[in-house]
């Protein structure tokens, strides 16, 4: 069953652009919420494996507003399942709840 999540912009040049982020949102969110726990070294190799595969085709994932809302998103969905550290937005992994 696939999870659903508030759709969000991500400043992409184009819908194709926006769907591949919010699509790689869902996927790390619905493991992130699901029964089995994840690391967080798991929840950045997603986050980079997903990021460089959207930039084959869309370079402008790695611009500031669509890298920091991919971010915000997954901590979001980290502190919504109770974990203690979060990713700010380089994407890096930081301890401690995510406070927004």
């Amino acid at each position: 069953m696939e999870t659903k999540f508030k759709v969000v912009y991500y400043e992409m040049f184009s819908p194709a652009g926006e769907k591949a982020c919010q699509k790689l949102v869902n996927d790390i969110s619905g493991k992130i919420l699901g029964e089995k726990r994840v690391t967080g070294a798991e929840v950045g190799e997603m986050l980079e494996e997903g990021v460089a595969k959207i930039a084959k085709t869309h370079r402008e994932v790695y611009d500031t507003e669509p890298r920091g809302e991919i971010a915000h998103q997954i901590s979001k969905a980290l502190k919504q399942a109770g974990y203690g550290f979060h990713f700010n937005s380089y994407q890096h992994l930081c301890e401690g709840i995510y406070m927004h």
